[in-house]
């Protein structure tokens, strides 16, 4: 008769737990298989089967992780090329501001030459020196002259309404 097996216990079985499971046997002997060979097909168990499709636990995992970063990453993206854009306008609108204020100290500069002051007196506001005697020269400009048509003659007719007749000389006075 065979000797009924013993379970280890204490130290061994902690070391056990730790190793992976079993205990060790006695004599040295171990109950692991080598990596490279596999279990035979035991009768009455099914093989395990991935579900139709392919789809693994682990690659739904991997995809899940994958749409928490793409959306974790979406809005910061976002934002930092709505910053780049403003960031882009606001240079556009400093180079127009320093433009700007350069005109103006150039204008300013000039504003401040008394012999330019004294031409645009004389030129703008017509102004002349004392003992000087200011010219005007009238001379008509072809361009601001508006071609008139001689207005028709109409007769006011009595019979019509007064605001009838106020409308017929507005119409009159604007040439139609």
């Amino acid at each position: 008769m065979a000797a009924p097996r013993r379970t280890p216990s204490g130290p061994r079985r902690a070391a056990a737990r730790r190793a992976g499971g079993r205990a060790p046997r006695p004599g040295g002997r171990s109950t692991r298989r080598p990596e490279g060979r596999r279990r035979a097909r035991q009768p009455g168990r099914a093989p395990a089967r991935r579900p139709p499709g392919g789809l693994t636990a682990r690659a739904a995992v991997l995809g899940l992780v994958v749409c928490a970063l793409v959306l974790s990453l979406a809005y910061p993206v976002k934002q930092y090329v709505a910053q780049r854009g403003a960031l882009a306008a606001l240079q556009r609108q400093r180079v127009q501001a320093q433009s700007r204020v350069d005109s103006l100290e150039r204008q300013r500069r000039r504003l401040s030459d008394p012999a330019f002051v004294e031409a645009l007196a004389r030129k703008r506001l017509q102004y002349v020196m004392p003992g000087e005697t200011a010219l005007v020269v009238v001379t008509p400009h072809p361009q601001s002259q508006r071609r008139r048509t001689p207005a028709p003659t109409h007769d006011l007719d009595a019979s019509k309404p007064w605001y009838s007749q106020l409308w017929d000389t507005v119409r009159i006075a604007d040439g139609g």
